[in-house]
């Protein structure tokens, strides 16, 4: 199995074809297809399916992937610990379950850009998706969600906690009976259970959005009022574009970075995970 097929694999599942592959690679797609073959006859398994809209990853390339990303990184970082040049960049992919966290993930990733120009950033948000167990199993070298975890191989850093505030396009009062129409959002189990005790209070619209930046965009556009995180609305606040609904409760939002602890590319990941020891969240919401 040479390591060249391995990165050709790997290459194809980010990109999502072999054209784009070719590209990336500056190869001919037919040098992709070849390498591709190659690794699937080795393994006696069919790793990705082609069709006209590019590849896809089957059940078999999705459970080898992470191994194949571990071995490249593995590579790369014991020629680098020989202090031979490593001429790709290393891949650095961060994970969030709740949108919550968009602008802190982006403000690290500006960072990451900027300190780090030897790695590459691949940023993923799904709601649907375990991040603990993606990490864990190497799929994601970064987790951000709203859960810790126990496991001896990783290591858990508890973020400043974020607050969700009710703000609306217009000043309102909670319980007035101007109040606008309010918007569910889907913050997680905690929050909705939290929340719940204010629906008297709360002329409901009968919308839910589950993804947090369009239902900012709804609320912007649209006489309503919603729940969003301080970090993200605090320029719109600033800027007289929202206002926040006076007597509304606020909500502390809780959120842990989850990570290996032996991770291939350790000495990157410290970096990063030090950046974000670093930082102070703006907690400070004006009555």
């Amino acid at each position: 199995m040479q390591l060249t097929h391995l990165r050709t694999f790997i290459t194809v599942s980010r990109t999502g074809g072999f054209h784009a592959a070719a590209e990336r690679l500056n190869i001919t797609q037919a040098a992709v297809s070849a390498r591709i073959k190659v690794l699937e006859d080795q393994l006696g398994q069919r790793l990705l399916e082609r069709g006209r809209r590019g590849a896809s990853l089957t059940s078999a390339g999705r459970e080898f992937l992470p191994y194949a990303e571990n071995i490249s990184h593995t590579w790369d970082h014991a020629r680098s610990m020989l202090g031979v040049p490593v001429s790709r960049p290393v891949p650095i992919r961060i994970g969030s379950q709740f949108s919550t966290w968009a602008q802190l993930v982006l403000d690290w990733a500006g960072w990451i850009t900027h300190s780090l120009p030897e790695t590459e950033l691949f940023l993923d948000f799904d709601f649907s998706k375990d991040m603990l167990n993606a990490t864990q199993n190497g799929e994601l070298d970064f987790a951000i969600t709203s859960t810790t975890t126990t496991a001896d191989d990783m290591r858990s850093l508890a973020l400043p906690d974020e607050t969700l505030i009710l703000v609306s396009r217009r000043p309102a009062v909670l319980n007035d009976e101007r109040m606008p129409p309010y918007i569910q959002m889907d913050w997680g189990p905690q929050f909705n259970s939290e929340v719940a005790r204010l629906e008297k209070h709360l002329p409901h619209s009968r919308l839910t959005i589950g993804n947090g930046e369009l239902g900012l965009r709804y609320v912007l556009e649209h006489d309503s009022c919603g729940y969003f995180p301080h970090r993200t609305i605090r320029t719109l606040l600033q800027q007289n574009r929202l206002y926040r609904v006076k007597r509304a409760p606020r909500y502390p939002f809780s959120g842990y970075l989850v990570y290996n602890k032996d991770n291939p590319n350790r000495q990157f990941i410290e970096r990063a995970v030090d950046w974000l020891k670093g930082i102070e969240m703006d907690t400070a919401i004006s009555r």
